[in-house]
């Protein structure tokens, strides 16, 4: 693999480490939502405007492997107050 290739993949795996915590604090941020309190994912949904909703799309999907991480810590972390 020629030095550009590992420039380029050293580059990727900086960005999914510092995107682990940016993307954990907005899953604990949505979570900790009021108006998502006693409502489904899909009414939750339903009621976003129409710029709130494209900016969680775009905040979810952009970095969707570092997502991936950050729900599965954000889970492991509050595993105890989901079972309540």
């Amino acid at each position: 693999m020629s030095s550009v290739m590992w420039i380029i993949v050293g580059v990727l795996f900086a960005i999914f480490l510092i995107m682990i915590p940016v993307q954990y604090r907005y899953i604990a941020a949505l979570r900790e939502d009021p108006r998502r309190q006693g409502v489904d994912q899909e009414t939750f949904h339903k009621n976003m405007s129409f710029q709130e909703e494209q900016l969680h799309y775009s905040a979810q999907l952009w970095s969707l492997p570092s997502n991936m991480v950050a729900s599965w810590i954000y889970n492991w972390r509050h595993r105890n107050k989901t079972k309540k």
